[in-house]
């Protein structure tokens, strides 16, 4: 079972997002990945994670962050993606403003995976003590201890 990280490169993790709402957020997310060589085609990637965008179950996740998820043949294993604004980002139809964005693609053949990886994410960000270390957190590494710390837990 692979972990978090293995999948979350620090080449991948964005800690000062420019975009003031998610979907900018996607596109700054998504162009570093445009030269990854898990990405088999970028294009088609990025048009499946913008049509899934306003459709996702994980829309609703309670707290301040947005998880851009799809299961797709455009990646070779389990890519992760994420970004930060520490001010926050508008969202329709989300009260709360948004301040960290992830993007999750994986093969259909490594579902359950990807499932524990989304399962994760999700509670790690509904915690607000978390959530705000997150936020506050000065660099990548931090960040990333974060994320893995809640994986196990």
């Amino acid at each position: 079972m692979s972990t978090l990280c293995d999948s979350l490169l620090t080449k991948d993790v964005k800690l000062q997002l420019k975009a003031n709402d998610h979907h900018d957020a996607l596109e700054e997310i998504l162009t570093p990945l445009r030269s990854d060589v898990r990405v088999r085609d970028w294009e088609e990637l990025r048009e499946t994670l913008l049509s899934n965008s306003v459709k996702e179950p994980f829309r609703d996740v309670p707290g301040a962050m947005f998880l851009h998820h799809c299961r797709t043949e455009s990646v070779t294993e389990l890519v992760l993606a994420a970004g930060r604004n520490p001010s926050g980002m508008f969202m329709p139809g989300r009260e709360e403003r948004i301040h960290l964005v992830f993007v999750a693609a994986i093969p259909e053949a490594l579902n359950n995976e990807y499932l524990r990886i989304l399962g994760a994410i999700s509670r790690i960000c509904s915690n607000p003590a978390t959530m705000k270390e997150l936020i506050d957190c000065e660099n990548t590494a931090e960040f990333l201890a974060l994320l893995e710390k809640g994986c196990r837990a």
